[in-house]
Formats: C-alpha cells, structure tokens, sequence
C-alpha cells in the first residue's frame, strides 16, 4: 500500500513540475510576443512618419512648381526697361524655383521608398518573431506546421510581386519559411 502511495505522491509532483514548467514557458512566450508587438507598433510608427515625409515633400514640390509657374508668368509680361531688372531677377527666381521643385520631388520619391523599405523590413521582422514564437510552443510538429503555413500565407499575399511587393522580399520570404519547415522537421 505505501508503494501505491509513494507513486501516486511522485506522480502528482511531476504533474505539478510539468505545470510549473508549461506556466513559465507560457509566461515567456507571451512576453517574447509583447515584444514583438511592441517592436511592430514602432516599426510602423516610424514608416508613417516617414510617410508623412514624403507627402510634406510632395506638398513642398508642388508650392515650389507652383512658384517657378507664378515666376515664369511674371518674366514672360513686362519688356519695357523700366521692368528689365524686375524681369531677370523674375527669371533667375523661377529658375532657381524649377530646381528647387526637382529636388523636392527627387526627396520625396526617396522618402516614399524608405517609407516602403521600412514597412516591408517590419513586417519580414514580425512574421519571423511569429515563426519563433510558434517553434518555441509546447504544439506538436503537424500544429507547428500549419501555424507557420497559415503566416506563411498571410504574408504572401502582402509580399508576392502581383500584390505590390519585391522579388527580393518575397525571395527573403520563402527562404525564411523553407529554414522554418526544416527546423520544424528536425525537431
């Protein structure tokens, strides 16, 4: 009777060990997953502001056309010689207005694709912190794989080339899950 005892108490503390050690791991991959978040929200945080960027250029671009325009009108009006001074001086401030506006859309052309660079590099960067939080799960292997699938497919979707993405990125994306299904597999 007292070894029936002995192994009903030793498996009760190993289910208590084991419950302990799912609550902890539990705990950590909630806390791995708020950081993910977290760095998402910042992530995206920062490619509107770069966003906001490149449409305040975009506004700049336009006041600066906008002022070659006026500029060019008021050179093209006046050719008496009292107005001769007035004119060139109208001509240089639209040329320098021209320049000023090819800049200024050189600068939000490029703010726009960091704005997109930065939106794409976060979204590579949730979807693997997703794939870590999956692999470090108590799930077995087939829950394992169709968890990563299913993130796999969300993303495609975002990041194939017919959908607005890059080769590139969606290249980066297929070989991040190709190393997720073999670590998968392995383990």
């Amino acid at each position: 009777m007292e070894m029936v005892n002995a192994w009903l108490y030793n498996n009760a503390m190993n289910a208590e060990q084991r419950a302990r050690n799912e609550a902890v791991s539990r705990s950590r991959a909630e806390a791995a997953e708020a950081r993910a978040k977290k760095k998402e929200k910042n992530a995206r945080e920062a490619a509107n502001k770069q966003m906001k960027a490149a449409r305040q250029a975009a506004v700049e671009r336009s006041a600066a056309e906008a002022a070659a325009a006026r500029a060019a009108r008021a050179a093209s009006r006046g050719e008496t010689s009292n107005r001769r001074n007035k004119t060139n001086a109208a001509n240089k401030a639209a040329k320098k207005a021209a320049a000023n506006a090819k800049k200024a859309q050189a600068n939000a052309e490029k703010a726009a694709a960091n704005a997109k660079k930065a939106k794409t590099n976060a979204l590579i960067q949730n979807i693997k912190r997703q794939w870590i939080n999956v692999l470090s799960s108590t799930l077995n292997k087939t829950e394992k794989k169709k968890k990563g699938t299913t993130i796999y497919r969300k993303a495609s979707v975002k990041l194939h080339p017919n959908k607005g993405g890059t080769d590139e990125d969606f290249r980066l994306l297929s070989n991040l899950f190709d190393e997720f299904k073999m670590y998968v597999n392995l383990n």
